[in-house]
């Protein structure tokens, strides 16, 4: 199918988190109703939305996500389809103004998480990155900067990683990136592997890297992130220089959420990535 961006608006009509909360369980029984679903199971994601295995009137196994409206996520379903059904679970239907899609349920789904399988992931994501991004996506620059500037305004904390984020940002490129490459975002479909829940955008492939090496389990980061740059193709310098610029701004959002805790451990994080985009 055809699809196309999120509507701006509905980020206007849910200022926070808690207000789309508050509405997230009429949006999904309203899209049960109109697109003659039968709800299953819920399934156990991300914070960006709802989402359920559902049952079409035709009998045909689906996935309903009604997404939280946030500015990283609105061109979603047009990164998906941009992909294709090789890469990504099929969108079936789309509805811009509810931020409602209807998936392909990818079976058996398990997350790279629990397999934890760098190879499996790097693989998928030499792939993904291959595929040219749609013009229309926002640059990398483009989507990026607002957030990095307003950490910079906010804090003069940990400022040699933000700084190294801003000095990034003025790499070009047209790789497709996915935004939000973690192992949980890649789901075994057969004996294959497919990616969910973008936040598309187009760029330095480099710039994906980070939250797969960085997540999935076991081995010394420098030596994830050789092998998963000896797959890609992608720069290994930059990629490492990427990995502690990310890590950094990770710590300004946790610390402007109050979550204390975690950026305690993004705080050791972006340690380890200074030190390997040093060496």
């Amino acid at each position: 199918m055809d699809t196309v961006p999120f509507e701006l608006a509905a980020i206007d009509a849910y200022p926070s988190k808690q207000a789309w909360d508050a509405a997230a369980a009429d949006l999904v029984t309203t899209m049960l109703a109109r697109w003659h679903l039968v709800a299953r199971e819920a399934l156990v994601g991300g914070e960006a939305g709802s989402v359920l295995r559902v049952t079409t009137a035709a009998g045909e196994h689906a996935v309903l996500k009604v997404g939280f409206p946030h500015v990283e996520a609105v061109w979603e379903a047009v990164g998906l389809e941009s992909w294709g059904p090789r890469l990504a679970p099929r969108v079936l239907r789309q509805d811009p103004w509810t931020w409602a899609m209807l998936l392909e349920d990818v079976q058996p789904g398990i997350p790279l998480s629990r397999e934890g399988s760098l190879e499996a992931g790097a693989e998928l994501y030499a792939r993904l990155s291959e595929v040219p991004a749609p013009r229309e996506l926002p640059t990398l620059a483009e989507a990026m900067r607002p957030f990095v500037d307003k950490a910079v305004a906010s804090s003069d904390q940990h400022a040699a990683g933000l700084a190294e984020f801003v000095a990034l940002l003025e790499f070009s490129g047209d790789a497709s990136l996915h935004g939000d490459y973690n192992p949980g975002n890649v789901l075994q479909r057969g004996e294959d592997w497919v990616t969910i829940d973008p936040k598309p955008m187009r760029g330095d492939p480099a710039f994906d890297l980070w939250p797969l090496v960085s997540q999935i389990a076991g081995g010394k980061l420098e030596k994830k992130l050789e092998l998963a740059c000896e797959i890609t193709g992608v720069d290994a310098d930059r990629a490492a220089r990427w990995g502690f610029a990310r890590s950094a701004l990770n710590i300004s959002w946790f610390l402007a959420d109050g979550n204390t805790k975690a950026a305690a451990v993004a705080v050791k994080e972006t340690a380890e990535w200074a030190a390997v985009s040093a060496a």
